[in-house]
């Protein structure tokens, strides 16, 4: 069980303890279950996770409880926590869109000392893909950029962050690790597709809040001609040294 799955689990855990005045595990496990399918043994880990780390604790007759009510609503899965499920996410799905003969380099460029100046320039990853066609002369090379949020930190504001970074890619996303049916219920929803629509960023969810099996596209993305000169300094920018010299030799 990853530690970002422990940490989405407790936080459904604080979310039903919260709205009861005391709970037992065979609460907790009933609701768990029907809603996100999971087992009785990820649900006792998650338990004790919040145990371990102060967030719950338990009673021998088997209820838990929050061990700080004034601050267990605070608890939040940070879009951090997300990053290494979420690269495993996008090489899934780029390994199969660049095919049994193309290449693809997938880098988390969010950390802060990548050359590029600006916060909202510097996306949280970059993929770089090189397709080729049987029948085609010509390679097909895209860099493709994301914005990733997480469920409790997904506004309109990630739309113009992807927007801002889209100038020197081909396509760029917004990816918030929720199914649709959640998103659709968050208050800036329709906003955010509507965003999404009219600047031609595209926005990917995932198929299971908790079990992050694989991303889901909800809006594709409009695809913007290649400057080489614009976007080679931008992977410059935001590449490291190892990257770079496995793009050269593409």
């Amino acid at each position: 069980m990853s530690e970002v799955k422990r940490k989405i689990m407790l936080k459904k855990i604080i979310d039903i303890v919260l709205s009861r005045e005391q709970t037992s595990k065979t609460i907790l496990k009933r609701r768990l279950i029907e809603e996100t399918d999971v087992t009785e043994s990820e649900i006792d880990r998650a338990i004790k996770y919040g145990v371990d780390n102060g967030v719950l604790y338990q009673e021998k007759g088997g209820y838990v409880y929050l061990s700080d009510p004034n601050s267990a609503p605070s608890f939040k899965v940070s879009e951090e926590d997300y990053y290494e499920v979420l690269h495993d996410l996008l090489c899934n799905e780029y390994k199969e869109f660049s095919g049994k003969n193309g290449q693809f380099l997938i880098s988390k460029t969010a950390r802060a000392n990548t050359k590029i100046a600006g916060r909202w320039t510097r996306p949280d990853f970059t993929v770089v893909t090189n397709r080729k066609f049987p029948y085609i002369k010509e390679n097909e090379f895209d860099i493709i950029t994301f914005e990733a949020k997480s469920p409790d930190n997904c506004d309109t504001l990630a739309v113009f962050e992807a927007l801002a970074h889209n100038s020197a890619a081909t396509r760029s996303y917004v990816v918030v690790p929720m199914v649709q049916d959640d998103f659709n219920k968050k208050e800036q929803a329709d906003r955010i597709k509507e965003e999404c629509g009219r600047h031609g960023i595209g926005l990917k969810l995932v198929d299971s809040g908790y079990h992050l099996n694989k991303l889901i596209t909800i809006i594709e993305s409009q695809r913007r001609p290649l400057n080489p000169e614009k976007c080679s300094q931008f992977l410059k920018n935001v590449l490291d040294t190892s990257d770079l010299e496995s793009l050269s030799t593409w």
